[in-house]
């Protein structure tokens, strides 16, 4: 006897797995269609939120460059008690008076004062910094939107994937149904002598594989459901329902070149490449500007005051303000910066390499995506000829058993043809599908 194609329960068991992640409770069936659920993943998932997270902190190390580039200000207040060992004098004028001499006892001073400082050129050092910093914050913000297109894709697959089990259990059940049926025939067929207790036997197994393949169905779509929740951010035990509607979203395509000049315009990681690479061009130059000299200005407050009072009395402390410019020029900076360049420049090319080498592998997964969404579409018409071929393989083959031409066994071989050939439009049209998706992500438009 050849072997019945119940397999496809098993097959299908696999489907359960195509969805995780995890997250919460509460049941009451709800219909969810696919924009909806992609939109609560996209409000809930936690990887969007640490994606989001990530630019936050870059954004964030943006601002702190923008904030070391203002003036410095500093300001300064201290009181302190001078304790003098004992008079003491040097030397003796023709007065009669030292030369030099400290007075005995003791005296307080408080102490203050401002400083305002700003460096005028730094070898552009905090230019390229500060550049530096807000590039690659918008490379950051372009790494969320690519991440948010994933997710889109994935809630997409696990969304379709359902709807295959769904639609796999149906086919399922209506074969249970008739083999119900064609049981009762059986027995009846028995009686009259047409067919004998082995042929009716062989039925009754197949009824059962085909039971077992249901039950194998349904805990992956109960797994698929569960998985699904997490991913969307439901509650692990809410019911939903989902759209079993299967149509192709597009049967004529685009020529290839157009959907290639798509993916070069849209897909987000080709524009974070370029920032990156200009944030390491901008990185090189904050590390050549150590070899500039750097030229900065300054002015401050300051005041003495002889007394324990933070606040003298008018005419008893010694106030002064400064102003001033400053160059300096670390000379080592002629021996001692090869290191620190090369490390540079190697970032410069790095990123450079990174950038082709994902050039290359987004046009590859075009190409891949394009072809085998056509490769679904053809997939399909071949596919509907043979569910019609099977149809009619059963009928004939049905109609011989009722005659008693023809035995059990080429009975359920020909009702396993018919089986595999449903699953394999549900699955062709479902796969269609999810090429479609995987083209809009590959072109960088699934978010559109």
């Amino acid at each position: 006897m050849k072997k019945y194609v119940i397999g496809a329960g098993l097959w299908l068991l696999g489907l359960g797995g195509v969805m995780a992640q995890p997250n919460a409770a509460q049941p009451s069936a709800a219909s969810l269609p696919l924009d909806r659920a992609i939109q609560l993943a996209l409000q809930n998932n936690k990887g969007i939120k640490l994606a989001d997270s990530r630019t936050q902190a870059a954004e964030a190390r943006a601002l702190e460059a923008k904030d070391r580039s203002l003036p410095q200000a500093a300001a300064s207040l201290a009181y302190s008690r001078y304790s003098l060992t004992g008079p003491f004098s040097l030397g003796q004028g023709a007065d009669g008076k030292p030369l030099f001499g400290l007075p005995g006892g003791a005296f307080n001073a408080t102490i203050g004062g401002v400083t305002v400082s700003k460096e005028v050129f730094g070898g552009f050092a905090e230019k390229s910094a500060r550049l530096s910093a807000e590039l690659l914050a918008r490379a950051s913000r372009l790494d969320a939107q690519r991440n948010r297109a994933e997710l889109v894709y994935t809630v997409t697959d696990a969304y379709y994937n359902i709807v295959k089990l769904i639609k796999s259990t149906t086919v399922i059940e209506q074969n249970i149904k008739q083999f119900d049926e064609r049981e009762r025939e059986a027995q009846n067929l028995q009686k009259e002598g047409v067919v004998t207790a082995n042929e009716v036997l062989k039925i009754q197994l197949q009824r059962n594989n085909l039971q077992l393949s249901r039950l194998q169905v349904d805990k992956a779509r109960q797994t698929a459901l569960y998985n699904f929740n997490l991913l969307v951010g439901l509650p692990e035990d809410q019911t939903v329902t989902v759209d079993t509607t299967l149509t192709n979203p597009v049967t004529t395509l685009e020529p290839l070149p157009n959907f290639l000049v798509k993916a070069a315009q849209a897909r987000p990681e080709v524009e974070a490449n370029t920032l990156r690479q200009q944030a390491a061009d901008a990185q090189y130059r904050n590390v050549k500007s150590g070899m500039y000299p750097h030229f900065g200005v300054s002015g401050g407050y300051n005041y003495i005051n002889p007394s324990a009072t933070i606040l003298p009395e008018a005419g008893k402390f010694i106030s002064a303000w400064n102003v001033g410019a400053g160059l300096s020029y670390n000379i080592g900076s002629l021996y001692n910066m090869k290191g620190k360049l090369n490390t540079a420049k190697i970032a410069i090319d790095q990123a450079s390499l990174q950038s082709q080498q994902q050039n290359d592998q987004i046009r590859s997964e075009v190409v891949t995506a394009y072809n085998n969404y056509q490769l679904a579409l053809e997939q399909q018409n071949v596919i509907r000829t043979a569910v019609t071929q099977a149809k009619e393989n059963y009928r004939l083959t049905e109609s011989r058993f009722r005659n008693g031409l023809v035995g059990s066994t080429d009975l359920l071989e020909a009702d396993s043809f018919l089986v595999q050939a449903q699953l394999n439009v549900i699955n062709a049209t479902v796969d269609a599908q999810l090429a479609y998706q995987r083209l809009l992500k590959a072109t960088g438009i699934n978010l559109n």
